[in-house]
């Protein structure tokens, strides 16, 4: 077998299924700095995710400036604002609450990372383009690999963080505001904003989810 093959011993495996199995998310940060070679050492792990044709889409920036975070911050409350105007809305105070305070997440920790996706140009979707089909028939038979493969990335990311003792907690909510925030980052299109990830020490015990049994998501034919 080559070292790729090797399979992880007992002792090993276990102790990467702990970590796996534990819960990592957080909502609550101890006020210390992430050192740049741990954010480095998590970063490189999360590299290692598998992604759709090799294509390793993910890129990340490692927040800390205060300044950008407050600006972000900002720009979320913004969104939320501009949302409670539509009619739709307006009986939903209590739902905007909730969404609005997991949307405002990161600016609570001493690290945001944010992931960022670039759509990839593989044969297929080469194929796909040409066949001129509707963006949203694109998205169902191509199924977005960018966003399958940053995925991947994410929760290598939040259990190699565990792992070093840190606490994690994988946002979407701050994407509402992801134009506005795309622009206070540079990122510029076709990549996107998926995800930003407060990260820090945490200030109280992570929160155990509830799994659902094995039986409700494992079929076999």
């Amino acid at each position: 077998m080559t070292p790729a093959q090797t399979p992880l011993i007992s002792s090993d495996q276990d102790a990467f299924e702990a970590i796996v199995r534990d819960s990592c998310h957080v909502r609550r940060f101890v006020d210390e700095a992430v050192p740049r070679e741990d954010i480095e050492h998590m970063v490189g792990v999360a590299t290692s995710a598998v992604s759709a044709c090799n294509s390793q889409v993910w890129r990340f920036i490692a927040i800390q400036d205060r300044k950008l975070i407050s600006a972000m911050q900002a720009a979320v409350l913004e969104r939320f604002e501009q949302l409670a105007l539509r009619p739709g809305l307006a009986l939903q105070e209590q739902k905007r609450m909730v969404a609005r305070a997991q949307a405002l997440l990161f600016a609570k920790a001493p690290l945001c990372i944010a992931v960022l996706a670039t759509p990839h140009d593989s044969p297929m979707e080469e194929l796909m383009r040409l066949s001129g089909i509707t963006q949203e028939e694109h998205d169902r038979l191509c199924a977005r690999p960018e966003l399958q493969s940053a995925g991947a990335a994410v929760q290598l990311l939040t259990s190699t963080a565990h792992a070093m003792g840190y606490g994690a907690c994988w946002t979407c909510a701050p994407i509402v505001a992801g134009e506005r925030l795309e622009q206070l980052l540079d990122v510029e299109p076709p990549t996107r904003l998926v995800a930003l990830l407060p990260i820090g020490r945490p200030a109280e015990l992570p929160a155990a989810h509830k799994r659902l049994p094995l039986e409700q998501v494992l079929s076999f034919r």
